[in-house]
């Protein structure tokens, strides 16, 4: 058992493991979820994966992704990039979509980065034909701050994308 570093109220959020690999896997790998991801394509290996999963394992720094446990089912990820300014991402298994589990994720790992990483601000990136998670976004208080051309290797061409920003709440923000 993988302890957890992040509790609410419906959601336990804890490192990947190898034992997640699969469900990851299966769920990146889907047409209707890999076009809104950056890095994830339907032909991308479990055996990737799997390595994947070692990559971004919790070490107590920046670069990890966490397991969204619900009821005891695995639901989704969230992560956090390396960056100055880290770049969060996330994503929940259709069945678990619509139930406000998002909203929630989203809030409370970005408390968690603020308060364990102190960066001045987070930015998160979602590509413009996916309004729900902009929605998601701006209702944990990420601004919109400019659209862009993005690449992902679940998309044929690079495709507009908004890039959102939530300045950290403890810092005076220059911008």
């Amino acid at each position: 058992m993988v302890d957890p570093l992040i509790l609410t109220e419906r959601l336990t959020m804890r490192s990947v493991t190898q034992a997640d690999a699969a469900l990851f896997h299966d769920l990146v790998t889907r047409h209707e979820v890999a076009r809104f991801l950056y890095l994830f394509h339907p032909e991308w290996t479990l055996a990737e994966a799997e390595t994947f999963m070692k990559d971004w394992a919790w070490r107590g720094e920046l670069r990890f992704r966490l397991s969204l446990i619900h009821e005891g089912k695995w639901a989704g990820w969230i992560g956090a990039s390396d960056d100055s300014e880290p770049e969060i991402f996330y994503a929940l298994r259709p069945e678990f979509v619509g139930q406000g589990l998002a909203r929630e994720a989203v809030a409370a790992f970005s408390a968690f980065l603020f308060d364990r990483f102190n960066p001045p601000a987070l930015t998160a990136g979602v590509f413009t034909d996916n309004p729900a998670s902009a929605n998601v976004l701006a209702s944990c208080g990420y601004m919109l701050v400019r659209e862009e051309l993005h690449p992902s290797r679940g998309r044929l061409a690079p495709a507009p994308s908004w890039v959102y920003r939530l300045a950290n709440p403890k810092q005076a923000d220059p911008t």
